[in-house]
């Protein structure tokens, strides 16, 4: 065994791996192509948004692409990473064809590092997993926007271990390590723009919140199961369990086009004002 040195901000921790051994690249095919403005705005009419709540982008650098979000309510509540629209006064879900559909942000309590983005409509939500049934090994896929583009990846889970926060108010966060194990085939750059995704297991139920790639080290850093069941679960929420795909190394890709064009997961955006 060896000691696997996490830097983050001015933290420093240590996490015990094995070397190797949960190497493997499981890469899915190239993303479809996504539609033309023309056939997006066709499109549309049938979104879960209200369509009075669908604005035309701007079409020059005043926009910026900065992670991904996925669907908790069907009535237009979904999981954002705070680190997607920190400074932005002007956040956005892209639902493509340039057009997107702005919301409304709500802080959670005792959650510095997650917020609840609130549209008016939304997918399907998607289930939550169960702590107990997290172990060690275990496979997830992560569907969303890697590098601005449609794109996803798959991990195998390491272990726990602490994030460090160096900026104030902000406390430590215990999270979930995973060794990478494939993401599309010809993607470029890091997978950062993941930031927000869902990690979901093989019954597409989801284990935890991407953070961050260690591209260098081959790891993944997602949210506990614990901190998904705190912020997506209210008494109210009832999930179809039954509707789920069962998601493989050799279907994730398929998986995670259906999800984006569902409108169950979503790119999170800002209008730079």
């Amino acid at each position: 065994m060896k000691l696997d040195w996490l830097f983050y901000g001015c933290g420093v921790i240590a996490l015990v791996v094995i070397p190797g051994r949960w190497h493997e690249t499981s890469n899915a095919p190239p993303a479809p192509p996504p539609p033309g403005i023309g056939e997006m705005a066709l499109f549309a009419n049938f979104t879960p948004f209200a369509a009075t709540s669908i604005i035309n982008l701007p079409v020059d650098d005043t926009k910026v692409m900065t992670g991904t979000a996925f669907s908790i309510s069907k009535t237009g509540e979904w999981i954002v990473a705070r680190d997607s629209i920190r400074q932005c006064s002007h956040p956005f879900l892209n639902i493509g064809g340039n057009l997107g559909v702005p919301f409304t942000v709500r802080p959670i309590a005792n959650m510095d590092n997650y917020v609840i983005a609130v549209t008016e409509g939304a997918g399907r939500p998607l289930p939550l997993d169960h702590p107990k049934d997290v172990t060690t090994g275990m496979r997830v896929f992560m569907p969303g926007f890697p590098g601005g583009e449609v794109g996803e990846a798959t991990a195998r889970l390491i272990g726990q271990t602490v994030i460090e926060h160096s900026k104030r108010f902000e406390h430590n966060e215990t999270v979930l390590a995973w060794a990478k194990a494939g993401q599309t085939e010809g993607l470029k750059g890091d997978l950062n723009q993941l930031l927000g995704a869902p990690a979901i297991d093989a019954t597409s139920r989801v284990v935890g919140i991407t953070l961050k790639e260690a591209p260098r080290r081959g790891r993944i850093y997602t949210s506990t199961t614990q901190t998904v069941q705190a912020i997506g679960n209210p008494p109210d929420r009832v999930p179809d369990y039954e509707s789920e795909a069962i998601v493989t190394k050799n279907n994730y890709g398929i998986i995670a086009d259906t999800l984006r064009r569902e409108y169950r997961v979503a790119q999170v955006g800002c209008i730079k004002s």
